[in-house]
């Protein structure tokens, strides 16, 4: 496929800074950056809760292991409401005192 696109000036200035840093031509520059800003936008989606990790995966066409290892490595772990959290650690605190009592 190909396709045409016109970008604003700071845009230009963007590409050929990613252009040079990689040494890359445009067309390769185009591709990757077009496959990174994918690859952040499912994170982002996954993050928000609007899709799963395995339909991410499956999007991303990598494995569950390899999307997991995005997942950490852009620290895009689902957001947890406040009172989850909240109720998560008074759980995990009652469970602390129960354990050193039965010991």
């Amino acid at each position: 496929m190909v396709l045409t696109v016109r970008i604003e000036k700071h845009d230009e200035r963007i590409l050929a800074e990613f252009i040079r840093r990689n040494k890359l031509n445009r067309t390769q520059a185009v591709k990757e950056l077009l496959h990174r800003g994918f690859i952040i936008s499912q994170l982002q989606d996954y993050q928000d809760g609007k899709i799963t990790l395995g339909r991410m995966a499956e999007l991303l066409e990598v494995s569950i292991v390899e999307t997991l290892d995005l997942v950490s490595k852009y620290n895009a772990h689902p957001r947890m409401p406040r009172d989850y959290v909240t109720d998560a650690r008074i759980n995990a605190g009652e469970l602390k005192v129960k354990s050193c009592k039965s010991i």
